[in-house]
């Protein structure tokens, strides 16, 4: 068991910088078109990895515990790089490692901690302006999929999910499933639909594929739990009155003496109702979804929360869709009739959400939702030769998912490091114009940075970094080193891109991480330190 101490400085930097590069040279080797990997043991089974934020996750702490402490600041900033952007923890921790060690250098020369840090923070902003001006928006299915296998790096996911982004957009709603061939295949889907399938197998009877289908069906949402027959009598009487034939009645539960008055045939002969309830355990989802159907349908739930029951259903509270139907596990519906604007105004509201948002949950839940409003989704499934290779095809296809969506709403840059790499010289020149010790080296420990990915996607691809820089033209922006084909290649024109949203969220997280932990000053280690699975 570690003893409980305090470690003051010098011995508290070096401690934090040794876990830093440690935790920087498990990842490193994964940044690139011809990367290494890693094997971690996990549980009683070895895992061969090439994502870096999943080999951090996968460290759960170092076995010094005075270095543990560097280590888990960085893994941190990787998981939720890698959750946010679905890509580029590698270039993060590279990034991360470089800033620090070269703080520390010129910390030790002199420069304030703290001024070092408010520098290094203000510089940024005009940092990612410079990398971002020569960002190219992606117009067609080939720009996408040469995106997606500056991503993945393999043809045939880099194909499918390029044609699959192109088609539904990148908000569209994607699902990435386990196959069962060795390759991958695809499908698309009209509409929209949530977990959570028909209550009643009896509701599904009469077809091979266990699937209730709807024509021209009237849909009632409700947070209700209905327990007795007597609640659903107002409801069935309403229905009747008006010729209603085909209904979806979307429940918070229902109990089996309530399934016996809609399953009963004297009343199914006169109205199909097929009744199902939303899968979400998060009080808000649930609600959200409500929302959502209504708003898609032309309908307004029945709320029970607002002193409502379905004694009180009016026929302007009945939503409506072309098509809709239910299986044991989901349901959906296509062509909807609710308002059109007031679809595109909440669409709107969910992008800003998504764009604006730090939080990792808010985004997913944004970008769900934005999948079903606009109407359309995809099914991907992914195979492979053994289930260890078709879980790890899986998370990648689902990380990649995340990286194109970035790369369809913010655009590429010039990817293999070019573009991080041709703000050096701006950088080095920015730092002329500084007069104080700190200004001047923020500049500096930027443009050492700067290249710094490029190298070592050289090196990963085994070739010498300083060999290839030196033979590179000086001011060339978009002229890098494609080691696929191993030649010197305009780099734009050539369809090697990096995602503009995750190169310039890598490079945000990496500043101000870093330029945070170059202003701890003492470490204390408790005798028995929680240990977090869950970055």
């Amino acid at each position: 068991m570690p003893q409980p101490k305090v470690i003051h400085q010098p011995q508290a930097q070096r401690a934090l910088r040794r876990g830093i590069f440690t935790l920087t040279q498990a990842i490193a080797p994964t940044l690139g078109p011809l990367p290494r990997r890693s094997v971690t043991q996990n549980l009683d089974k070895l895992e061969l990895l090439d994502d870096g934020g999943l080999i951090a996750r996968r460290i759960i702490a170092l076995p010094e515990p005075d270095d543990d402490v560097g280590a888990m600041l960085l893994r941190q900033v990787l998981w939720r790089m890698r959750e946010q952007a679905g890509d580029g923890a590698a270039t993060t921790a590279v990034l991360y490692e470089q800033i620090y060690s070269e703080g520390l250098r010129f910390i030790a020369a002199g420069a304030d901690p703290m001024r070092l840090r408010s520098r290094l923070t203000e510089l940024l902003p005009r940092l990612i302006e410079r990398l971002t001006e020569e960002t190219r928006f992606l117009r067609s299915e080939a720009e996408l999929q040469a995106a997606a296998f500056s991503v993945c790096y393999d043809e045939e996911m880099a194909r499918i999910l390029g044609e699959v982004l192109y088609t539904i957009g990148p908000y569209g709603q994607v699902d990435v499933r386990e196959g069962h061939g060795r390759g991958m295949e695809y499908n698309y889907v009209a509409g929209c639909y949530w977990k959570g399938g028909a209550q009643s197998k009896e509701m599904l009877r009469g077809g091979h594929r266990q699937v209730a289908e709807l024509q021209d069906a009237t849909i009632l949402v409700t947070d209700m739990e209905i327990e007795e027959p007597a609640e659903l009598v107002p409801l069935m009487q309403l229905a009747l009155r008006r010729g209603i034939k085909q209904l979806l009645l979307v429940v918070a539960s229902i109990s089996e003496k309530g399934l016996s008055v809609v399953l009963d045939k004297r009343l199914s002969d006169k109205i199909r109702t097929v009744v199902v309830a939303i899968d979400e355990f998060h009080p808000g989802d649930l609600s959200q979804a409500q929302a959502d159907i209504c708003l898609l349908t032309g309908g307004r739930p029945i709320l029970l929360k607002a002193g409502e029951s379905l004694e009180t259903v009016a026929a302007g509270d009945f939503g409506r869709a072309r098509w809709v139907w239910a299986d044991d596990k989901n349901f959906g519906f296509a062509s909807g009739k609710g308002d059109p604007r007031a679809i595109r105004d909440q669409a709107r509201r969910l992008r800003r959400t998504y764009r604006e948002t730090e939080d990792d949950d808010t985004r997913a839940r944004a970008l769900g939702r934005l999948g079903k409003l606009n109407g359309g989704l995809a099914t991907v499934y992914v195979g492979g030769i053994a289930k260890d290779e078709i879980r790890q095809r899986k998370e990648l296809a689902e990380r990649s998912i995340r990286a194109l969506r970035g790369a369809a709403a913010g655009g590429v840059i010039p990817g293999g490091g070019v573009a991080l790499a041709a703000c050096r010289d701006w950088l080095l020149a920015e730092a002329e114009c500084h007069d104080d010790l700190e200004g001047r080296a923020a500049c500096l420990i930027l443009a050492r940075a700067a290249v710094a990915p490029m190298r070592l996607l050289l090196a990963n691809a085994g070739y010498d970094p300083s060999e290839i820089l030196a033979q590179m033209t000086p001011g060339e922006s978009n002229g890098g080193f494609d080691v696929m084909k191993e030649a010197f290649v305009d780099v734009a024109a050539a369809g090697i891109v990096d995602v503009a949203q995750v190169q310039v969220e890598a490079l945000r997280r990496a500043v101000s991480s870093a330029a945070l932990a170059l202003t701890i000053d003492v470490l204390v280690l408790h005798r028995d330190p929680e240990t977090m699975t869950e970055p």
